[in-house]
């Protein structure tokens, strides 16, 4: 995360079984081009399996902008992240590979590196692009519309991965987030619903 001036709270406000309600509420100006927070929702459960070893990762999110400023520059998007060895966590000197998964992306956010291709995953096409950060490679699928409602399975991404990028299925995931990283602007993010689980 990067220089900038600013502020930001985040609140779950109710959960029922596996499904957390939440928001996050941000005001940021300065350094237009790059992220300020990462504000998310973090699995602790189900991770340190190999990607082979991972039949389905099922997944609903529900989310709205109650408030946005005209000139936002954000994302929102999941972030998992695969390393060498279990048990460890993500953005470390570990990682190998980060996989974001943009649902949105508003005022001209873009991801790390440069698009190499489009892809069909779970019926939509989406943008790959492919980057380096810090120490690990970072690839990105990028929605070509906003997609507000999502009920699906990141296992595919994975798989698409494995079987087209190089990306070796002993791979193991070790960690899953959910959440919006805002470049500039301000704006309240909703979540209404959002669950995971990995199988």
């Amino acid at each position: 995360m990067s220089a900038g001036t600013g502020s930001q709270s985040s609140q779950v406000t109710s959960t029922s079984g596996n499904s957390v309600a939440w928001y996050t509420n941000y005001n940021w100006s300065g350094g237009n081009f790059n992220v300020k927070s990462y504000s998310n929702l973090d699995l602790r459960v189900g991770l340190g399996k190999r990607i082979s070893a991972i039949s389905s990762i099922p997944t609903s999110w529900h989310w709205t902008y109650t408030s946005a400023s005209s000139g936002l520059v954000a994302d929102v998007s999941y972030d998992l992240w695969l390393s060498n060895t279990a048990g460890t966590g993500g953005a470390s000197s570990s990682s190998t590979y980060e996989v974001m998964i943009w649902l949105s992306t508003r005022g001209g956010a873009g991801p790390a590196g440069s698009q190499i291709g489009t892809v069909n995953i779970n019926g939509v096409n989406w943008k790959l692009f492919r980057g380096n950060v810090s120490t690990w490679v970072v690839f990105s699928f990028v929605a070509p519309n906003e997609i507000s409602g999502y009920d699906s399975d990141l296992k595919p991404f994975l798989t698409y991965l494995t079987s087209s990028q190089g990306v070796s299925s002993s791979q193991f995931l070790v960690q899953a987030q959910a959440g919006t990283e805002p470049f500039i602007g301000s704006a309240r993010l909703t979540t209404t619903s959002y669950s995971i689980s990995i199988n």
